[in-house]
């Protein structure tokens, strides 16, 4: 059918109505127009989601217990003394424990502190950081945290491919977060594993029992004091990290301009 032919069987406002034949050409046109396409899967870049090399962490995965945030008494800087960022034993009654260590978006390689306690003056959500649980693969590793691939005591992310064997037993593979080739003990802000424990799960196995009367205290003055909305997960965490960086730097900055 012509355009001419078309123009008569319009309808007033302009708006065509197709007949049986042109149905084969209008179907195609929709195939082409929902082809898969990247514009609602983004490549991040490694700046985005502050990509570190394992040679920068020592070749150790990424937790607290290598970070410079930690404090003396196993809390952060970051997030203030009500929660505490410790290796936690689950199951230990059942003769098969699993050890869980922490880490949060805001990791940054270096010796925990030995000096007394002390925290930022704006003290952060460990939502917004990310703050997690990493399960390890065995008790009484030296090190455990996270990392691409799941080496050197690490835990694998849900993102990092390899192309035959297990992810651990291949010294690269693919991120389909950044799209491009990373080392197995490489690591960023957008690791994520599907068998983490959320922050408040290890603050139950770190201060008593769900049933207790210290466990409950403790959970209402962690609440009262990060402001927490039951609404929030950890898992959307990566999306907000580029935001909690900038304020750090901010924050950085000031305290810096201050010391002068």
């Amino acid at each position: 059918m012509g355009r001419d032919e078309l123009k008569s069987k319009a309808e007033p406002g302009g708006f065509i109505e197709y007949g049986k034949e042109q149905l084969p050409k209008i179907d195609s046109m929709r195939r082409d127009k929902t082809q898969p396409d990247f514009y609602g899967v983004p490549i991040l870049h490694d700046e985005q989601v502050m990509f570190t090399r394992a040679s920068e962490m020592g070749n150790k995965p990424a937790s607290c217990t290598t970070c410079h945030y930690q404090q003396s008494d196993k809390t952060c800087h970051l997030i203030g003394p009500s929660i505490t960022v410790s290796k936690v034993t689950g199951h230990k009654e059942s003769g098969d424990p699993i050890e869980y260590w922490p880490c949060c978006d805001m990791h940054s390689y270096g010796e925990p502190s030995k000096e007394k306690p002390h925290y930022d003056e704006v003290l952060s959500n460990p939502n917004t950081l990310g703050l997690v649980w990493i399960n390890a693969g065995e008790p009484g590793q030296p090190y455990g945290g996270a990392n691409c691939g799941g080496v050197e005591g690490g835990d694998d992310c849900d993102h990092y491919m390899v192309s035959k064997g297990d992810k651990w037993e291949n010294p690269q593979g693919l991120c389909r977060v950044l799209a491009h080739t990373v080392d197995a003990g490489d690591v960023c802000t957008a690791w994520w594993d599907d068998d983490i424990l959320e922050w408040e799960e290890a603050q139950q196995l770190i201060r008593g029992s769900r049933n207790s009367v210290e466990y409950f205290k403790n959970r209402r003055l962690a609440k009262s004091v990060m402001g927490r909305d039951d609404g929030e997960s950890t898992k959307d965490a990566p999306l907000r990290r580029a935001k909690a960086r900038a304020t750090m730097g901010v924050r950085e900055s000031a305290s810096n301009e201050n010391s002068r």
